[in-house]
Parts: structure tokens; sequence; C-alpha cells
């Protein structure tokens, strides 16, 4: 194991970070879609909750986005 190894070691963390920021977005989006959907299913408010909490999602799903970089960042990545 040389220097060679520890790069490409810290690669794969990057690749895996970046993918994991991609993915919180949309989970955090399909989350808040289907509990609004629900919601609105049982209340008869279709599609008011359904819009609320999809936009709650993103702005969750944006808001680990900021944390992620924020946290690479302090690291100096």
């Amino acid at each position: 194991m040389g220097k060679k190894d520890g790069k490409r070691g810290s690669s794969y963390m990057e690749l895996t970070v970046l993918a994991s920021v991609g993915t919180q977005i949309v989970v955090s989006t399909f989350i808040g879609f289907g509990m609004g959907y629900w919601l609105d299913k049982h209340l008869g408010t279709r599609p008011v909750l359904m819009l609320v909490f999809m936009l709650l999602g993103v702005a969750a799903g944006f808001l680990n986005i900021y944390r992620t970089v924020a946290r690479g960042t302090r690291r100096g990545n």
C-alpha cells in the first residue's frame, strides 16, 4: 500500500459523498410526496398537502446537501 492506494480511497469516499447527496434529495422529495398524498387521501384535501409536503421534502433535501457540503468544506475536501 503506497500513496496511490490512499489517494484512491479518498477518491472513493468523495464519490460516495456525491452519490449520497443525489440520493438524499430524491428520497426526501418522495417521502414528502408520499406523506402528503396519504394525508390528502384521508383528509380529502387533494392536492394541497401533497404539494406542501413535497416542497418540504425538497427543502429538507437541500438542507442536507448544504450540511454535507459545509462538512466537506470544513475538512478541506
